[in-house]
């Protein structure tokens, strides 16, 4: 018997993609400072210098041109060429024609001294400074540089915006908005502790709520409601009417729309925010409108991604957001998959990993995707074959986590892509990746019916390194037991002992299913127990009874037959918690035949599997020491009716018997040895078996007894001829029973006595080949036959 709840894997956080707001330089904009009638000569010389520095090329040269007239410009308050070299600065590249280069760290050097060099000139005009472009141009610009630190140039700007009630915020145009905000999401958290961050997004807030549609830019929407993800601030109010305008324009381009669906999903799922829906609606019609074929599509796809369409990342990002919103209406989600799944070959590998892994939440698994998903998982194959180091190890994983969803409509068409990415985590030594991540690749290779021995073991060596074990969360950990005991893969004590020292975690943060599922886990691997990690869980799960939804029906039957495998002294052990577990069943099960009466409809609390697993339960408590009022809590009214608790439980597990498969060959092949000796000692007229009963029904025991040997004399021997299924699976441990068997067998003693409850395991009868001399003399033996008699 292997009963357990379906545990899902924590979700998963693909990265989005950053939208940079525009913020160049407008001409006609005053910046609060007088002029004089007659600029001085010099003056005026420095202008025209300005001027021909900000046609630099070149970063180097702008450095330059900085260098030697920033301190010049900042003494006639020229404060527009101050703000325009902040944002030229932000454009130019290292060498002529070149585009600049985050990644490169000579360019971040001298683009950071830059704007040492213009902070020192800009910061003592900061206070007079009397529109926000003039705050918002350098603010932005030390945002795109991640130029932070300095000597306070950031916090300088932001106090300003919000002196005097945020008079400059509110007169600032959407656009000088949506940068702000765009900035407050790129700083780290103490570049920003001495500014009113909270009083500037409200001042800006309010003065956003204020404006039509007309008046806020598609940009501007789409960048506040990134920010908003990206910050986790959930304006409920804001956020409704940035939705709304930017679903109200036409004039919107696909990115702008693509940010704003994929921030929804983003404030859905980490801030609870849900969209309007006839908002959403809107929205997803117009991406729908500018998808290939639609009648806002600008041509083929390839002239679509000229013209400012739907690049591969967008249309990832929309899928992504779509997962987090839980939005799963076909008539964007098809055309979506499919927009998708034409890109698979201009797509990355983050790409892939997004969609495919949208989709599988999604439950896209009709016919309808069928070719999306073939189109995005060849392509992911290809690359694997061709160039494995493009993938990094969270695409991997969450590529694997997209397949197992995925799995019931194409999982047969990918046996070789499943290969690949389990042989490519497992040669990286799944070096960089987390710890949800093993367990995520874990479970989704169980769930695609990969049982590599190997590579479970791989999995449990990354999982128990330091630096991965502090990082599983309750849920994590109980995941990744949760698949090695269906694998019947019994991990290094490593992993044990990690388990142990996490039980603080295991202690605030283990919610219901993740208790169950980890006691599940450990008795099905057969032990060894921790009695203190028993414990632990077992009171964190009748701790989380009384609240509502914590528990379920399936998290505590599946708790309290884990605890019965676990050994004829841990029910006794743990006599206080098993009883509260008891009298809950009860509860629920007469809460509900209260309420159902005659009504046949009403749906019972526990399903069949559950109630045959509380008749193994029923079993040992009858005969554990001290547990004889525990049996009396389900046997309340022990009448022969179905309906009452007791009999329900007898009639699942009855029911659970007739549906049991057929009888394996090799238990054919028992049973005809054992007939063979059984008609040659008869005509040996010295008979040793007096009867073979095949399938036979024990009373108190789940499930039918492979073979029952009557022997001359009145014994009575089970014999279970057992699989690989009744093992473990791993060396070495593969001559290990699991707990469910070793369940049966103390079970099967109390009714057949002890040493009369023997086992065929399937190495030894396959060592005996089809030499049926060999075969009779192992059942001889086993049976503990001779000639002169039992």
């Amino acid at each position: 018997m292997q009963l357990a709840a379906s545990t899902q894997p924590q979700r998963l956080q693909p990265l989005g993609y950053n939208s940079l707001p525009a913020c160049g330089v407008h001409s006609r904009v005053h910046h609060g400072v007088a002029k004089a009638k007659k600029a001085p000569r010099d003056a005026l010389s420095g202008t025209a210098e300005a001027a021909a520095a900000l046609r630099a090329a070149i970063l180097p040269s702008l450095a330059a041109a900085a260098e030697a007239g920033a301190a010049e410009w900042a003494a006639v308050k020229d404060v527009r060429t101050l703000c325009a070299a902040f944002n030229r600065a932000c454009t130019l590249g290292m060498a002529p024609g070149q585009r600049p280069r985050d990644s490169d760290p000579n360019r971040a050097d001298l683009l950071h001294r830059t704007f040492a060099v213009l902070e020192a000139a800009y910061l003592p005009l900061v206070s007079r400074l009397r529109d926000a472009k003039s705050c918002v141009m350098p603010l932005w610009a030390c945002a795109k540089a991640g130029y932070w630190g300095g000597k306070g140039l950031v916090v300088a700007l932001l106090q300003r915006m919000g002196r005097d009630s945020g008079q400059l915020m509110r007169q600032s145009n959407s656009q000088d908005h949506g940068n702000v905000w765009w900035s407050l999401s790129e700083a780290p958290a103490e570049a920003l502790e001495a500014a009113d961050i909270e009083g500037l997004m409200a001042v800006s807030a309010d003065s956003l709520l204020r404006m039509g549609v007309a008046d806020i830019s598609p940009q501007a929407c789409s960048n506040v409601l990134l920010a908003c993800a990206r910050l986790r601030h959930c304006p409920g109010p804001l956020l409704h009417h940035l939705t709304a305008c930017l679903a109200a324009q036409p004039a919107a381009r696909c990115q702008e729309l693509a940010n704003g669906l994929y921030a929804l999903g983003e404030l859905c799922e980490d801030c609870g925010h849900t969209p309007r829906p006839q908002d959403l609606q809107r929205l997803a019609a117009e991406v729908v409108r500018r998808l290939p074929g639609g009648p806002g599509a600008a041509g083929s796809w390839g002239q679509q991604e000229g013209r400012g369409g739907f690049i591969p990342q967008a249309l990832s990002n929309m899928l992504l957001g779509c997962s987090k919103l839980g939005y799963a209406d076909p008539a964007l989600l098809r055309p979506l998959a499919d927009a998708a799944g034409v890109a698979a070959r201009r797509s990355n590998e983050q790409d892939f990993a997004n969609s495919l892994y949208a989709l599988g939440v999604l439950g896209c698994i009709g016919p309808g995707y069928a070719p999306a998903v073939e189109c995005l998982t060849l392509e992911v194959q290809q690359r694997l074959q061709l160039q494995p180091d493009a993938f990094r190890s969270q695409e991997l994983s969450n590529i694997l986590y997209a397949l197992a969803l995925l799995q019931p409509e194409r999982g047969h068409h990918w046996g070789a892509l499943v290969e690949l990415l389990a042989a490519e985590c497992k040669w990286r030594g799944f070096i960089d990746f987390s710890a949800q991540s093993v367990s995520n690749s874990a479970w989704a290779l169980e769930k695609l019916g990969y049982r590599d021995q190997d590579w479970f073991s791989a999995a449990v060596a990354a999982a128990v390194r330091p630096d991965i074990m502090r990082a599983f969360t309750a849920q994590g950990l109980s995941s990744l037991w949760y698949v090695l005991a269906l694998v019947r893969h019994r991990p290094v004590a490593a992993l044990l002992e990690g388990t142990i020292a996490a039980s603080e975690v295991l202690r605030t943060q283990a919610r219901g299913q993740a208790c169950s599922n980890l006691l599940w886990s450990l008795a099905n691997l057969g032990g060894p127990y921790d009695s203190g990690l028993v414990e632990l869980l077992v009171v964190r799960l009748v701790e989380l009874l009384p609240k509502r939804g914590e528990v379920n029906e399936q998290a505590m039957t599946n708790s309290l037959w884990a605890l019965t495998v676990m050994g004829p002294g841990a029910v006794p052990r743990y006599h206080y918690f098993v009883e509260r577990l008891l009298r809950e069943v009860a509860r629920r099960w007469n809460d509900v035949e209260t309420v159902a009466g005659d009504d046949s409809s009403v749906v019972e609390p526990f399903n069949t599997l559950e109630l045959a697993q509380l008749w193994q339960v029923q079993q040992e408590l009858l005969h554990a020491d001290g547990c004889s009022e525990l049996a009396g809590i389900t046997a309340g009214h022990a009448a022969s009716q179905k309906s009452f608790l007791l009999g329900a439980m007898r009639y699942a597990a009855e029911d659970r018997v007739k549906a049991e498969g057929a009888t394996s060959n090799m238990q054919w092949q028992v049973v005809g040895a054992l007939g063979r000796l059984a008609r040659q000692r008869q005509a040996a007229r010295a008979p040793l078996i007096a009867f073979i009963g095949e399938e036979q029904q024990a009373e108190g025991i789940w499930g039918r007894v492979d073979v029952v040997v009557g022997v001359v004399g009145g014994r009575q021997i089970a014999v279970e001829v057992d699989g690989p299924r009744h093992f473990l699976a791993n060396e070495p441990h593969k001559r290990t029973r699991n707990g469910s068997t070793q369940l049966r067998d103390r079970q099967l003693e109390r009714v057949f006595g002890a040493g009369n409850v023997v086992s065929v395991p399937y190495w030894e009868w396959g060592e005996l080949g089809r030499d049926k001399a060999r075969q009779e003399e192992y059942l001889l033996c086993l049976l503990r036959l001779s000639p002169g008699g039992p």
